[in-house]
This record gives C-alpha cells, structure tokens and sequence, in this order.
C-alpha cells in the first residue's frame, strides 16, 4: 500500500497493497470441487494450486504489513487524542469559577463539611473525612484549610466502637491541636460499650 498526502488537507491516503485476489470460485469447476471435497488434486492441479497460494501468501504478507503501518499510526493519533485531551482539560480548569471563589467563602464551604458531633461518635476517625480529606484535593484548598481554625477544633475519639481508634495516633491529634491553634477544642469520648 503506497502512501500518498491527500492534496486538500496533507493527510495521509492509501492505496491498496498489490492486486486484489479475486477469490470467488465459479461453481462447478474443479477448482471449486477441490475447495470443497476431500479429493486430492490431480498432478497438472499441482502447479496451479501452488502459484494461488503463492498469490495469496504475497497478498497476506502485505496486507498484514499495512495493518501494522495502520496500526501504529492509529497508536499514534490515540496519544496525540490523549494528550490534547488532557491539556484542554488543563486549560479548561484554569476558567473553573472555583479558582476566583475568595478563602473566606471556601472556608465557610469547608465547615459545612464537618459532620455533626452525633453523627462522629458514632462513625470514628477516618482520614477520607474532612477535614483530613480537605487538605489533599490542591495546594490552594490546603492552604485555605489549614487557615481555617475552625476545621480543626473538634476531636471525636468514641472508644465504645467495636474497633478501638487506632488510626487516629497520637501524631494526628497533636497536629489537629497545633492546627486548632488557640481556639477551644471540644474531646468527646464514649466509654458506652456497643457490643
């Protein structure tokens, strides 16, 4: 298959590789009782059978050959596809309303996510919670977080849930304490056994 650019655009075009088998059989002939019967051709259908699939091995060959040209050019308009994706993507984030919103509103968002104390009690500690979970979707929003007392003031250990908080070390609570700074910090515990 020769490769030619298209006069129009400049892309690629192609022509078929080689001649065209033709491989309809006219039925009733020998060769077509050859193709499908069991008899063995005669010695004078030797030559003829040999040069077909000498044909069409030449024609597979260069068949599978423009797959493979086909193939890779696919692969390389998929990556390019990828990474245009992604850098629209990119640019189209740098317009997200999101971006202008000011810290003190993102801050009044990010307290709306904090659970009510009832609800955390019986839940535990969980890093995926805010506002652990705040801290790691950008650097803006951990900064915004961080900068947020408020998030940070409320420590809920309930030691009657059947698995004792042990993700919550004593590492995490110092941080939450430093983070608080000097606001007040409300520990709530629960000695209540839930079995």
């Amino acid at each position: 298959m020769d490769t030619s650019l298209c006069s129009k655009c400049g892309s690629p075009s192609f022509s078929s590789p080689g001649p065209i088998i033709d491989v309809s059989i006219t039925p009733e002939t020998r060769h077509y009782t050859l193709l499908n019967t069991n008899e063995p051709p005669d010695d004078s259908e030797l030559t003829f059978i040999h040069s077909v699939v000498s044909e069409t091995s030449a024609r597979l060959t260069r068949l599978d050959d423009e797959i493979s040209k086909l193939q890779e050019k696919l692969k390389q308009l998929e990556d390019e596809r990828a990474t245009l994706l992604s850098y629209r993507t990119r640019n189209k984030a740098i317009l997200s309303p999101l971006r202008r919103m000011p810290p003190e509103v993102l801050s009044e968002i990010f307290s709306w996510t904090l659970l009510p104390t009832i609800d955390a009690l019986g839940i535990g500690f969980h890093m995926a919670q805010s506002p652990w979970l705040l801290t790691r979707i950008s650097s803006r929003w951990r900064a915004v977080c961080l900068s947020t007392t408020s998030l940070w003031s409320r420590i809920v250990i309930d030691y009657g849930l059947s698995d004792p908080p042990k993700n919550y070390s004593l590492a995490l609570v110092e941080t939450q304490i430093h983070r608080a700074r000097s606001l007040h910090i409300h520990f709530y515990g629960s000695a209540e056994n839930r079995l």
